[in-house]
């Protein structure tokens, strides 16, 4: 088969997100959202709903965001369809989407703790009151301004993305063809996929722990896809070798 054959999973996966995003669009000249429903919000969050935490995955928040992951899912999920079949695709791209979402959550919790010292804390509970485009406060528990700018930005930041489960994808492929050489339009030499894996999930932790103010990337989400990526094709490998291969 030619590699560049859409793959039955890969061509129903690239076609929701492109009608998702087509549709974001157009519906965005009748005034309406579709984010407001369809994107992952903070759990405390008004307009949090629990099918956010899988229709976030097939929303995309820009034309270049929808283009660099349905490379992507194109370049390495055909590969990785044809050789492990269309279940096991699907299952590895699902794992991985809520394995990116685990720990994306984790980080904010975290986050959300060493800054007011509660687990999940609601905007009720910080005293949070939205005042036109400004986010005000009187609870003592939030420090500062620089404090609620960053408590806000997780209260009321929306996710969107096939990011997590791509890297997922991408790490299953290192995992199962790791000399094979990855040829990036950035990048201007060959580099082996077992190698390329482990530099783009260091950069994510970078920034990731950074948490850079110009930077509204969710890369714990990107670690968290990757991880639970490999995890699944290591565990098939070793402990499913009858069904594996």
């Amino acid at each position: 088969m030619n590699r560049f054959n859409l793959t039955p999973i890969v061509q129903q996966l690239l076609i929701a997100c492109i009608v998702l995003f087509i549709g974001t669009f157009l519906l965005e000249t009748r005034n309406i959202n579709l984010n407001d429903y369809l994107a992952l919000h903070y759990p405390k969050n008004p307009l949090f709903k629990p099918w956010q935490m899988l229709t976030h995955m097939f929303m995309h928040g820009g034309f270049t965001h929808l283009l660099f992951n349905m490379v992507g899912l194109v370049s390495f999920g055909i590969v990785l369809e044809n050789f492990l079949g269309p279940k096991k695709f699907l299952t590895i791209f699902f794992i991985s989407g809520f394995g990116a979402l685990f720990l994306h959550l984790s980080a904010n919790a975290i986050q959300l703790y060493q800054l007011t010292h509660l687990w999940f804390p609601s905007p009720q509970d910080l005293d949070m009151m939205i005042d036109g485009n400004n986010i005000k406060t009187n609870s003592p528990i939030v420090k500062s301004q620089e404090a609620l700018g960053q408590i806000s930005g997780i209260i009321y930041s929306q996710t969107v993305g096939a990011s997590g489960a791509i890297y997922g994808i991408v790490a299953a492929f290192a995992f199962l063809f790791p000399n094979t050489k990855l040829v990036f339009l950035f990048i201007p030499y060959p580099i082996k996929a077992k190698y390329f894996v482990p530099i783009f999930i260091a950069i994510d932790l970078y920034l990731g722990f950074g948490n850079f103010k110009w930077d509204p990337i969710a890369h714990f989400a990107h670690v968290g896809g990757a991880l639970f990526g490999f995890a699944t094709v290591w565990y098939w490998r070793k402990f499913d070798k009858k069904n594996f291969f």
